[in-house]
C-alpha cells in the first residue's frame, strides 16, 4: 500500500529513535535514526548513510509483502518504482524521484522492497495548517508559486509519451513491457479493456521511432501529497497511486473495479465525481486530476477542500456534494483575486469535458502570476 510521505515531519514526535539500528541497501549501510511512520505493511523511516562524505538524510520506504508477488502491496510498490523511472528522464523538481530501490525474496516467500526517497521537512498541508491555527491566510503570490509548480509537474503526467524504435528487437521488447502494463488498476484482461492512447511515426535509415501518446494521472492530488524542497519548490510525491490516465469502462466488473481502486488511492475529499461510483460505459480521462485540483487551491485560500468545508460548516453529505459539485466560496474571497477564484471554478465542474486541460490552467496561473 503506498505511503503518504507527508507524514514525515509531523510524525517526528510520535515515534521511539532507532538509533543505531542499521540497514543495508545495495550493499550502502544506513543508520536508521527512527520510525516517521506507518501504514499496513509500510514503514518510512529517517535514516543517514553511514558513508563518511555525506551526512544528508533520507526517507527509507519499506514495504513488506508477506504474499510474495501476490500481494497486492507488491504490485502497488513495483507501480511505484516503475514511476519513480518513468518521469526520470524529464529532470523535474516537480515529481519525487527515487535515489536507490532493492527488492529482497525471502526464503519464506515474502518480499521486502526498499526505497530511498530524498528527505523533505514540510508538505503543503502542513503550510495550510499553520495558517489554519494561527487565524492567517496565505499570500496570493505564494499559492501561485507552489500552484504553477504543481501544474507544471502534473503536465509532465498529463503528456507523457514513449518512444519506441522498431529497428532493434530489444527496443521492441523493453518498450512492449512499457505499453503491456497495465498498472493493476482493473486487472481486466487487456483484451476486454479500452486503453486510450495515440501513436505517431517517425522514419530514418533502416529504422522507425514509434512515439505512443499515453498521459498518466497523479489519482491521488491534494496538499499532504505535495512536499515542498529546500529550493521552496513543490514537490508531487506517493507516485504508488499514479497510473495511466484514460480508460473507456465497457462493463460493470470494470465500474466495480476502478471505484475500488479510487476507493483505496483517491482520497474522498478531493476525489472527482466520475470516481465516485463509476458508471459502465463512461470515460475516465486524467481530467480527475483537474477536479483534485481544484480542490487543491480551493485548499490553499481557504484551509479546507471545498467539499470538507461545506461538511464542517452544514453538515453536509460529502459524497452528495462533490456528486452534485455543490460547494461555497466566501463573499468576501478571503481577499483573492478574481482570477484566481476563476480558476477553482472551471477545475470544479462535475462534468469532466468542461474542465481545463493541464496546460490551460498553466497558462492561466502563468498570467495570473505575472
Amino acid at each position: 500500500m503506498s505511503f503518504l510521505l507527508s507524514i514525515l515531519s509531523t510524525c517526528l514526535p510520535c515515534f521511539p529513535s532507532l538509533s543505531g539500528t542499521y540497514l543495508k541497501i545495495n550493499n550502502i549501510n544506513y543508520n536508521i535514526i527512527r520510525l516517521l511512520g506507518e501504514g499496513g505493511f509500510s514503514y518510512v523511516y529517517l535514516v543517514h548513510s553511514n558513508s563518511s562524505n555525506e551526512s544528508s538524510p533520507y526517507a527509507l520506504k519499506q514495504i513488506k509483502c508477506l504474499f510474495g508477488m501476490e500481494d497486492e502491496s507488491y504490485r502497488n510498490a513495483t507501480r511505484e518504482i516503475k514511476n519513480y523511472h518513468r518521469f526520470l528522464n524529464y529532470k523535474t523538481p516537480y515529481i519525487i524521484q527515487s535515489i536507490e530501490e532493492e527488492i529482497s525474496f525471502n526464503d519464506d516467500g515474502s518480499i521486502q522492497i526498499n526505497i530511498l526517497l530524498p528527505y523533505f521537512n514540510t508538505s503543503l498541508q502542513e503550510i495550510i495548517n499553520e495558517h489554519v491555527l494561527n487565524n492567517t491566510k496565505m499570500d496570493e503570490k505564494e499559492i501561485l508559486k507552489y500552484f504553477i509548480g504543481i501544474c507544471r509537474g502534473l503536465k509532465i503526467m498529463h503528456t507523457y509519451k514513449t518512444t519506441r524504435n522498431t529497428g532493434t528487437l530489444d527496443n521492441d521488447e523493453e518498450i512492449n513491457d512499457d505499453i503491456e502494463e497495465q498498472d493493476t488498476l482493473l486487472q481486466p484482461p487487456e483484451d476486454e479493456f479500452d486503453v486510450d492512447s495515440s501513436t505517431g511515426a517517425t522514419i530514418g535509415g533502416n529504422s522507425t521511432e514509434l512515439q505512443e501518446f499515453i498521459p498518466f494521472a497523479h489519482h491521488d492530488l491534494k496538499p499532504a501529497n505535495v512536499m515542498i524542497s529546500t529550493e521552496g519548490l513543490p514537490v508531487l510525491i506517493d507516485l504508488g497511486s499514479c497510473s495511466k490516465a484514460r480508460y473507456n469502462i465497457r462493463t460493470r466488473q470494470q465500474a466495480l473495479s476502478l471505484t475500488d481502486f479510487a476507493q483505496e488511492h483517491c482520497t474522498l475529499p478531493y476525489r472527482a465525481p466520475e470516481l465516485l461510483d463509476v458508471e459502465t460505459g463512461s470515460h475516465i480521462t486524467e481530467s480527475t486530476d483537474i477536479w483534485s485540483l481544484g480542490c487543491l487551491l480551493y485548499c490553499c485560500c481557504f484551509g479546507y477542500s471545498p467539499f470538507e468545508k461545506l461538511e464542517i460548516d452544514q453538515g453536509a453529505n460529502l459524497n452528495l456534494a462533490i456528486a452534485q459539485g455543490k460547494y461555497q466560496i466566501p463573499e468576501d474571497q478571503n481577499g483573492y483575486s478574481d482570477e484566481i477564484i476563476g480558476i477553482i471554478k472551471k477545475c470544479l465542474q462535475v462534468k469532466y469535458k468542461n474542465r481545463p486541460k493541464i496546460e490551460e490552467v498553466l497558462e492561466e496561473a502563468l498570467k495570473i502570476s505575472n
